[in-house]
């Protein structure tokens, strides 16, 4: 494929064709009062749904300007006017490296298959049926079109990639131009978007490609200076609003129509693939999170790209090494410790724009199982020969936690020390040392004592003796996505957010 330089060709292009479009002007007139919306056209069908949809429940109008998504992309870079903008990738890569877009969600995907006629005359049952003698082919031109730059890429997996390429008879600019040559018996076959073929569902019928010829994620990516990366197994179709929008916050609130499950629905119904999990729109936020806070944060990540498509990186460490490495980047999107401390200490530098509260660790002394050593109190923790194990208080918040609770019960701290046999920098490591026989006894949270009931037990320390820490989701100031930030924020702090909790069992409200 050459690495970037087919969509660097396929970029210059469609700059070619897209000036001219704009000056022709695709699309009905705009009204002022509504909202632009630039629709690639694969994609009109369904949006054309969802915009009527949505115009009927709200009385908030909206434009769609629809055209190939070259084009589209070049309207919103020429005349500086729209709000949306939904295409296929690497559409939306392209906005984000031009610095046009707010914030995207993917709503679905796009999956290439062989259109043929209704019936298949043919008997066409997958991608090597098309190199037989005298079978005539359409393709789309990869000058012009992302399938164009995927068709290679399958053909080479074959053995007979020469004998398909002899049977192409036209390659056309659209995929809806060679599905017609199909739908008119010109073409026995030919290969392009599933949701394509459905527009056309009472003339074609579709034919599946072999998983062994798709493109793979981990080989078939390629790089542009227009593009960025782009996962050719992996077309995704995105909306994103726009930087130049004047209403933006109308425009996210529709955008979040069309990516909500009832949206995806639409897309569905219209012939797409579903958004495939895990997969990104745009650039993904990165998640400082304590260790401690893994299996639900885990699970609230999964639960929130289901609902939006968007793609959460985490950085799991403790607290205290997670802030200094934000201070050392100077990157990142969210902090999520185990101790709002450290948000406190995040604000004081400067780093934290908004936080909400998410849940509260409550500490508890974690034992062998059958607590061998008959530990019952804090006190006990200073007997001689317990093996006690600790969390650092300069790397972790459970540490920091230990650090006020012994200060707190007047604790012999020389005691501790004599018996302090291990100390980490993250409080899941403690758990596997109780686990592992290594130590007596150690301090933890109350949800990683219930991941270890099997193998160890959880002695309650006295509320009024205890130190509760309440765990918060900040916002970082130097984010350059603050508005889907504080919107994963919200999902976290949210219903959606607490019930995960709680399954993990994890506190959400600090007991009296």
């Amino acid at each position: 494929m050459g690495n970037g330089k087919c969509f660097g060709h396929l970029a210059g292009c469609l700059l070619a064709v897209a000036i001219a479009s704009s000056l022709c002007g695709c699309g009905k007139p705009a009204d002022e009062a509504a909202l632009r919306c630039y629709v690639g056209g694969t994609m009109r069908p369904a949006m054309q749904e969802l915009i009527d949809i949505y115009e009927k429940e709200t009385g908030q109008a909206i434009d769609l300007d629809y055209g190939d998504s070259g084009s589209c992309l070049v309207k919103i870079e020429t005349t500086g006017k729209g709000d949306l903008y939904v295409a296929h990738d690497p559409f939306l890569n392209a906005l984000n490296v031009k610095n046009l877009s707010r914030q995207g969600w993917a709503v679905a995907a796009v999956t290439p298959m062989i259109a043929v006629p209704k019936g298949n005359p043919k008997n066409i049952r997958g991608l090597e049926d098309l190199a037989r003698e005298g079978t005539k082919l359409g393709l789309t031109d990869e000058t012009y079109n992302t399938l164009g730059h995927i068709l290679p890429v399958m053909f080479k997996k074959t053995a007979v990639q020469a004998k398909i390429e002899k049977n192409i008879r036209t390659r056309t600019r659209m995929g809806g131009e060679v599905a017609n040559n199909v739908s008119l018996g010109h073409l026995d076959a030919a290969i392009v978007w599933n949701a394509v073929i459905h527009v056309r569902r009472d003339k074609l019928d579709a034919i599946p490609i072999e998983n062994r010829f798709r493109p793979d994620s981990k080989v078939d990516v390629v790089t542009s200076p227009t593009f960025g990366e782009v996962d050719m197994s992996n077309i995704r179709v995105t909306i994103a609003t726009l930087k130049c929008s004047k209403r933006p916050k109308a425009a996210a609130k529709f955008a979040e129509f069309v990516s909500s499950p009832r949206g995806r629905a639409v897309f569905a119904k219209h012939g797409f693939s579903p958004a495939r999990s895990g997969q990104q729109a745009g650039t993904p936020l990165l998640l400082y999170c304590g260790a401690g806070i893994r299996p639900p944060a885990a699970e609230i990540i999964e639960a929130f790209n289901a609902e939006t498509g968007v793609t959460v990186e985490v950085d799991y460490s403790g607290g205290g090494v997670l802030l200094s490495r934000m201070k050392l980047s100077g990157r990142g999107d969210l902090y999520m410790p185990g101790d709002v401390e450290y948000i406190e200490q995040a604000k004081e530098l400067g780093m934290i724009a908004s936080q909400k509260s998410a849940c509260c660790f409550v500490p508890v002394i974690l034992v062998q199982k059958g607590n061998p050593k008959g530990i019952k109190t804090l006190q006990d923790l200073t007997r001689p020969g317990i093996r006690l194990g600790r969390g650092n208080p300069d790397a972790c918040a459970i540490g920091k936690n230990c650090e006020r609770v012994f200060k707190k019960n007047k604790i012999d701290r020389d005691a501790l020390r004599k018996n302090l046999v291990f100390q980490s920098v993250t409080v899941n490591e403690l758990g596997v040392q109780i686990k592992t026989g290594q130590l007596d006894a150690t301090i933890v949270w109350d949800a990683i004592a219930a991941y270890y009931s099997r193998e160890a037990e959880a002695v309650a320390i006295p509320p009024e003796q205890n130190e509760i820490s309440p765990v918060g989701i900040a916002v970082l100031s130097f984010s350059k996505n603050k508005e889907l930030s504080r919107r994963f924020a919200a999902f976290v702090a949210g219903e959606k957010g607490k019930a995960i909790f709680r399954k993990h069992n994890y506190t959400i409200d600090i007991p009296r």
